[in-house]
């Protein structure tokens, strides 16, 4: 069991990849925002600035997500966290979208952000399959 949710988080891929996905947000954010800080972000009268903020907070909860899944003591509760984990991923994929619509011109980082995070489902969903498994 320790192999599927180790305790030391640090050594899994879903973490890794989670991490990944904040700083890709976070470097993203400021690119659109020209250098705005994240509370400026979320106090803007731009849509875009506060998508940019809000993408930032939604990606910030993912890997705290994946250490709380792995050191859950019971499956029903790690169950919940991993929910709560898709919840954010489904979130970003929205605010990428919002993005798009809302004139971020430089689409390709979009692209790229929307690739990490189906990836990040994807392995979600496999680490769901071994916690059932196990």
């Amino acid at each position: 069991m320790s192999q599927v949710f180790p305790y030391n988080t640090n050594q899994s891929p879903v973490y890794h990849k989670a991490l990944e996905i904040f700083k890709l947000s976070r470097a993203m954010a400021i690119h659109f925002t020209q250098d705005k800080h994240v509370l400026e972000m979320s106090i803007s009268a731009c849509p875009k600035d506060r998508y940019a903020g809000d993408l930032v907070n939604e990606s910030l909860l993912l890997a705290p997500g994946v250490a709380s899944v792995a050191t859950a003591k019971n499956y029903s509760s790690r169950l919940e966290r991993v929910r709560n984990i898709r919840k954010a991923s489904k979130s970003l994929k929205l605010l990428c979208k919002n993005l798009e619509f809302s004139g971020v011109r430089e689409s390709e980082f979009l692209i790229l952000l929307k690739k990490e995070i189906h990836l990040f489902d994807k392995m979600i969903a496999d680490w769901t399959q071994q916690l059932r498994r196990s």
